[in-house]
């Protein structure tokens, strides 16, 4: 408006307003090939001249008889991509003068300039209103946001920073960016030429803080400032994550004494025995059972027969190795599985026997439990199956339990 209106008088500059609010535009088909002068178009006196918004007629006093004349126009359109955007309107020249080559060449000049620059200012115009929807869409989105280019994050939202416990600047500073990725997960993090990572499903990432936490993660390819990136989407799912484990612990383990259930064995068993036969390694199979504890449930009843089972699963895990682990089988029934161990059980079972009456002894004196054993062990050049060991190592155990019993 104020280019357009320089120089003009308060009347016309209320004529120039009243075409800018009606939103005017401007078409090429003003444009008549008899009209042509160069890349211009000059109209003597108006003629032929449909309509042109922003017309000022020429206030000039004196005209030259071979110069311009009050109802003439030039018209200098802005072309971009084959149509017309604006134009220039020359009402008046300084000089008075009709068009003349070198007048034309600086004003064609100056339309391609101006043609260029609102071609720029629409691009940005239409960019501008793109980056304030994508803003206002990730800024309010419940998931975490990282626009990625070059390895360096570009962008980032304010729910991705509250995930992963950095500021914005924090995150946008850091390269690379997969250091946010746990390690273990880290090569699906890795890209090459720019391509989206493999980064799908459920992933582990660290917070500032050191905690891990667990996302669900999609990513998407991206034109980024006319280079390759890509947007990754993720959800906190730690909660989630820790439940389902909790569920799954608690679905494998007895829940009166923390020990693996007989369900748990019945699967990892073949899985033990399995590697062993890979590795040709011997895996031995223990059977335990707790002598007289059935008194402790007539006697004391059955909630201290509970507290009795919780403390004595305590104190048989102590005697074991980290590779090793046991099973409530039964009531007070107990599985020991033992990889790579074929000797040296006569000493683990005196062991165990040892601790077992010692803390009997200590806690309830008047009603000494104690533990009897079997077991079975297999070998690469003796294969059995998992039935023939618990067979074996339950054969032996009654054996001693009925050894016991007489000697009583």
């Amino acid at each position: 408006m104020a280019c357009a209106c320089r120089g003009l008088s308060q009347e016309q500059e209320r004529g120039v307003s009243a075409l800018v609010d009606a939103g005017t535009s401007v078409s090429g088909r003003r444009y008549s090939a008899s009209a042509r002068l160069e890349n211009s178009y000059y109209f003597p006196r108006g003629e032929g001249l449909p309509p042109v918004p922003f017309l000022v007629p020429s206030s000039r006093s004196f005209m030259g008889s071979a110069g311009w004349k009050a109802e003439d126009v030039l018209l200098i359109p802005f072309w971009v991509d084959g149509a017309v955007i604006g134009q220039i309107s020359v009402d008046d020249p300084r000089d008075g003068a009709r068009p003349r080559e070198d007048t034309l060449c600086q004003l064609e000049a100056l339309a391609a300039v101006a043609a260029t620059a609102l071609r720029d200012a629409r691009e940005l115009e239409e960019l501008s209103e793109t980056h304030r929807v994508f803003r206002f869409l990730t800024e309010s989105a419940m998931t975490g946001v990282l626009v990625v280019r070059d390895e360096e994050i570009r962008y980032v939202n304010g729910r991705a920073c509250d995930v992963l416990g950095y500021a914005k600047d924090e995150l946008l500073s850091l390269n690379p960016w997969w250091q946010l990725v746990h390690p273990d997960d880290r090569p699906s993090a890795w890209t090459e030429d720019g391509r989206p990572p493999g980064l799908q499903g459920t992933t582990r990432a660290i917070r500032r803080d050191g905690r891990v936490v667990w996302l669900t993660a999609s990513v998407y390819p991206l034109e980024h400032e006319r280079g390759h990136g890509f947007v990754v989407h993720f959800y906190d799912v730690t909660d989630r994550v820790e439940t389902e484990s909790l569920l799954k612990e608690k679905a494998l383990r007895d829940p009166l004494t923390g020990l693996l259930n007989r369900s748990y064995f019945e699967d990892a068993i073949r899985i033990e025995l399995e590697r062993s036969k890979r590795y040709k390694r011997p895996l031995t199979l223990m059977m335990g059972d707790l002598a007289r504890f059935k008194s402790i449930n007539d006697h004391l009843g059955h909630q201290e027969g509970d507290r009795v089972l919780k403390e004595l699963a305590g104190v048989i895990l102590r005697q074991l190795r980290d590779s090793d682990w046991v099973v409530r089988y039964g009531g007070d029934e107990f599985l020991f599985v033992l990889p790579e161990t074929s000797a040296s059980i006569d000493r683990l079972e005196a062991r165990l026997s040892e601790a077992v009456s010692t803390w009997s002894a200590d806690n309830i004196p008047e009603h000494r439990v104690e533990m009897d054993f079997g077991w079975a062990t297999w070998v690469p050049s003796a294969p059995c199956d998992v039935a023939e060991l618990i067979r074996t190592a339950d054969g032996m155990l009654y054996r001693k339990k009925r050894e016991r019993a007489a000697a009583e």
